[in-house]
């Protein structure tokens, strides 16, 4: 296995954009990911930036949740949800990516549709930040089932 500080010099050249292009990973991130699994800080790791983007959601709906017409009752239901979703990603569970992507996607688009969003250019924005560091955590986790299958031969 390749330490981190070996793929650390393997920087690829990432466009400040390349979050649009959420579904392209760099194999040498999710090799360092991998690697780096355990020793990673929560805000160095695909999982932990997953779950610390959930958490953000849910943050930002207690503080903005009325002034965008959410009632209390949904207002909890969205903290419950990221809430939980975030802590299951952070375990490492790879359908906890799929459901924060599905709802994500379901969230944004929502908001887009139903003119809930005077600036629909940036709820694409915010989609694709938050699909590309799902997919990431996904990926890697993807990544760590095989080599734990690739082992138990």
């Amino acid at each position: 296995m390749t330490s981190v500080n070996t793929l650390d010099t393997k920087k690829s050249k990432k466009s400040a954009f390349s979050f649009i292009l959420w579904w392209r990973t760099d194999p040498a991130e999710v090799e360092k990911q991998v690697a780096g699994y355990t020793t990673l800080k929560v805000w160095q790791s695909a999982r932990g930036i997953s779950a610390l983007l959930c958490v953000f959601s849910a943050v930002v709906t207690m503080l903005l949740g009325s002034f965008i017409h959410l009632s209390t009752g949904e207002i909890y239901a969205e903290v419950v949800i990221w809430s939980t979703i975030g802590i299951l990603m952070y375990c490492g569970l790879r359908w906890a990516f799929i459901l924060g992507m599905i709802l994500w996607t379901i969230e944004k688009a929502t908001m887009l549709f139903s003119g809930g969003s005077a600036a629909p250019i940036v709820q694409i924005i915010w989609w694709a930040i938050y699909l590309n560091a799902f997919f990431l955590a996904f990926k890697v986790e993807s990544r760590r089932a095989a080599m734990a299958v690739a082992r138990a031969r």
